[in-house]
């Protein structure tokens, strides 16, 4: 026997006899049943904590029972009472009143009142004699002379856009201080292919004149060279100039037609 295990054991070859004298913990079967056994240990821990969190879930839910809630006592409210007035309270609206009706009265002296302006100006259309009449481009009323001049262009307004330009000479003939810009706006009217033109924003040299115009006052009894100026839309269609009848703001029946070439 010991013959046979001597000469088995010379058979091995070194790395079979060093396989063999492996302490146990270096073995594949130890090493495979360890890792085993980890793997167990952790899916049984996974499952423990699993359980105990939905334990726990179920736990910290709310309850869903239904509670009845009893209406709640709608309270009256109490009657106010209210007090009679004493004599002193008596008395002070008693002393009240006429401040009222002063009041009232001053009111009404207050609408009755009106502007030195205002009244002077409806004694003036109350007293209109030239109502308004146009003649050799003249335009002429009982508060103002406007005189149109031969000066008459096409020109470019601020937009670079195509613009009418037409100087004036403005008389006021009233007894306050005025602005041709409100005889442009309200009493004459500029008409092209039947649409009515729009005032512009002049540019280069003709800028001060139509800011002037647009701004400045003319003194009673004073003249001035104005001029204004609205955007045209065609180069090529005659414009029309209107004048305002300025006691029934009717237009006049003569116009004055402008043409552009």
């Amino acid at each position: 026997m010991n013959r046979h295990n001597n000469n088995s054991k010379a058979n091995l070859t070194r790395e079979s006899l060093r396989r063999r004298h492996k302490p146990f913990y270096k073995k594949k079967f130890f090493i495979i049943s360890l890792i085993l056994v980890i793997i167990l240990i952790i899916g049984i821990l996974i499952f423990w904590k699993t359980n105990t969190s939905n334990n726990d879930t179920h736990t910290t839910q709310p309850s869903h029972k239904i509670e009845k809630v009893r209406p709640k006592k709608e309270t009256k409210s109490k009657k106010t009472t209210k007090k009679k007035p004493t004599k002193k309270q008596k008395a002070q609206k008693v002393e009240k009143e006429p401040t009222s009706k002063e009041q009232k009265s001053d009111n009404n002296t207050e609408q009755k009142k009106e502007p030195a302006k205002d009244s002077q100006q409806k004694a003036q259309t109350n007293q209109i004699k030239n109502a308004g009449t146009y003649n050799d481009l003249t335009y002429d009323t009982d508060w103002y002379t406007f005189k149109i001049s031969n000066q008459i262009k096409l020109i470019k307004d601020a937009n670079g856009d195509p613009a009418l330009l037409v100087k004036y000479n403005y008389t006021n003939k009233t007894q306050n201080n005025e602005v041709p810009q409100k005889v442009q706006n309200t009493a004459i009217m500029i008409k092209q292919d039947g649409q009515q033109l729009n005032p512009t924003s002049a540019t280069g040299d003709y800028t001060t004149i139509i800011n002037n115009s647009n701004t400045g006052q003319v003194q009673p009894g004073k003249n001035f060279d104005g001029a204004l100026i609205v955007k045209v839309k065609n180069t090529d269609s005659e414009i029309t100039m209107y004048f305002k009848n300025i006691q029934t703001n009717e237009w006049l029946d003569t116009t004055q037609p402008l043409k552009l070439k």
